[in-house]
């Protein structure tokens, strides 16, 4: 039997959530998304859970979107608009993670890049390995950061940062990371999930109302109109799938090739 592609442990009132996809460096499909927005929600609705902890199995917090799950979700019958796919999947998740009025931390350890980066940075506080490594990855196959990459990358980073980040695709270390804000704490990578799992406690033990109210507070200051920007960049990654570049990077991708892009 299939293991589960999505791992629930209660730590006391901490409740770790494993992107269970080990093989794929925990690419997301779309059964694993579904399990997500589940956790979440039940997380939500759960007295006992007072902090979330999200990490992933094996040598990968998450690579963004299994490509070849996306290829078979378009062949097969009536193809999936892009726009779509973002709303009731990526962008689902990261409304609700910034809905959620408890803190969720996420534990980086190997690769995060692509849509994975991008909901490590929905999350409220990011640990990283001191090995850890960072991409975004979807210049290389002609689409723009999604899942709210867009906004978040330069809230952190400043823009000049961000897009050159997400222009070249370049993978920066944790340093780097850190430095330019995108984690808030580095951990020796064999102390990582005690440290994360440490963090978490210690918040557990502040007023959750507290909490709670402060996270709605940023949000409001920060984001208010999250919702409406996540559909803008869903229908700007519409335009971007519709354009011949995704088809050369994806094809370059699954030949493990430079892509050759047109000139538009």
């Amino acid at each position: 039997m299939n293991d589960p592609v999505l791992l629930r442990e209660a730590h006391g009132t901490v409740l770790r959530l494993t992107l269970n996809r080990p093989a794929k460096l925990n690419a997301f499909d779309e059964a694993m998304t579904e399990a997500l927005i589940t956790a979440l929600d039940h997380a939500a609705n759960d007295p006992n859970v007072r902090a979330l902890v999200l990490r992933g199995a094996g040598r990968s917090f998450s690579v963004g979107q299994d490509l070849e799950a996306f290829v078979r979700m378009q062949s097969g019958g009536q193809p999936v608009s892009v726009a779509d796919h973002l709303g009731r999947g990526y962008n689902a998740l990261t409304l609700r993670i910034r809905a959620l009025e408890k803190p969720v931390i996420v534990s980086l350890g190997g690769i995060t890049a692509g849509f994975g980066l991008s909901l490590a940075l929905a999350c409220d506080v990011r640990i990283a390995a001191d090995d850890a490594t960072f991409a975004l990855g979807f210049s290389k196959i002609g689409l723009i950061p999604d899942g709210g990459g867009s906004l978040f990358l330069p809230l952190f980073a400043g823009l000049g940062r961000a897009l050159e980040l997400a222009w070249t695709s370049d993978r920066i270390d944790a340093a780097e990371a850190h430095r330019i804000g995108l984690v808030n704490q580095i951990a020796p990578a064999d102390q990582l999930e005690a440290r994360t799992l440490a963090f978490a406690a210690r918040l557990t033990e502040m007023s959750p109302a507290a909490l709670g109210l402060t996270k709605r507070a940023f949000n409001c200051a920060l984001l208010p109109h999250l919702a409406q920007w996540l559909q803008a960049e869903a229908n700007l990654q519409q335009e971007a799938s519709e354009r011949p570049d995704l088809r050369e990077g994806m094809q370059a991708f699954f030949e493990k090739r430079p892509p050759i892009f047109s000139a538009q």
